[in-house]
């Protein structure tokens, strides 16, 4: 048998790869394979290695070299895309009609509402009643019928003492008023004037993201809580991946990217990437090597010294 000398070994690495580039994607990958590969290495203790071992150094080596970094963010942008997002960014912005009802009829809002009517009419009628000066104090206590308890105790608060009757009428009025305030609040949300004013914000937002540097970046992450958010980690992705809609989803998209891939060869994926040269170069430089040890080693020098038949 002949001598598996380089210029031979070069050849059949070219057979090899020719022939893998006449094969598709789905002669090599089985979704159901995938899915119990990623099981098999995707659990808990793996994840934590692999995490601590890769993503937590390289985190910490970036944000040590952009600590020190006084580049802009804006650099990471070239001008063209930077002016297609500013004038993205600040189109109006419209709050979905529902997310405005729920937010102006939740109990938060209602409560503040109330106390900010209260305090408005407190403040208003102590006032009066204490004779401010063009309030017209006098008619205003005649027609309550106020009288000098009334004037004693607003002092105290409009609800807190005044007559029981009164106190009512002015819970009636809070009331009566709460929904004529909240339909205001949710209608000047949900205005066009808004809508442009949260545009022109997220705009200048943006803008003055672009303005900050690396170092800056790099402080602001650095005050995230990475060691509580690195121990939850591996349990976020072996809780999703037990989930049967994820695993339905996961096993769905595998089927349709495997589909679409295999409308192509290998070869003509590797072309409309522009890397079938490279590709052959990388398997001539580092794949040479590999099979240069692997044929001489004693496990192949047995297979090939074995007697035919």
């Amino acid at each position: 048998m002949s001598e598996l000398d380089d210029a031979a070994l070069l050849e059949l690495l070219d057979l090899t790869f020719d022939a893998l580039c006449a094969s598709r994607v789905s002669d090599w990958v089985d979704p159901d394979r995938v899915l119990a590969a990623v099981d098999l290495a995707l659990t808990p203790a793996r994840v934590m290695d692999w995490h601590a071992r890769l993503v937590v150094p390289m985190r910490t080596r970036l944000l040590a070299r952009a600590a020190k970094s006084r580049t802009r963010l804006g650099a990471w942008l070239p001008a063209e895309a930077t002016a297609s997002l500013t004038a993205l960014l600040g189109q109006p912005v419209h709050l979905p009609r529902k997310a405005i009802d729920e937010m102006v009829a939740s109990e938060q809002v209602r409560e503040t509402v109330r106390t900010t009517l209260q305090e408005t009419l407190s403040s208003l009628v102590s006032k009066v009643i204490a004779g401010t000066p063009g309030a017209g104090s006098g008619g205003l206590r005649d027609a309550l019928s106020w009288g000098a308890r009334a004037a004693a105790s607003a002092s105290k608060g409009i609800l807190g003492g005044l007559g029981g009757s009164l106190q009512d009428r002015v819970r009636e009025v809070i009331d009566g008023s709460m929904a004529l305030v909240q339909r205001r609040i949710a209608e000047r949300l949900a205005s066009e004037e808004t809508a442009r004013s949260l545009g022109a914000q997220r705009q200048k937002v943006f803008l003055s993201t672009l303005e900050k540097t690396e170092a800056d970046a790099a402080e602001a992450l650095s005050r995230v809580p990475h060691e509580q958010l690195d121990s939850l980690t591996p349990q976020v992705i072996a809780h999703n991946l037990a989930r049967p809609e994820v695993r339905e989803g996961l096993h769905a998209e595998l089927h349709a990217v495997l589909e679409d891939l295999s409308r192509h060869t290998v070869g003509e994926l590797l072309d409309q990437a522009g890397l079938r040269d490279a590709t052959r170069q990388w398997l001539h430089a580092h794949g040479l090597p590999f099979a240069r040890k692997l044929a001489h080693s004693a496990p192949v020098t047995a297979w090939r010294a074995r007697p035919a038949g």
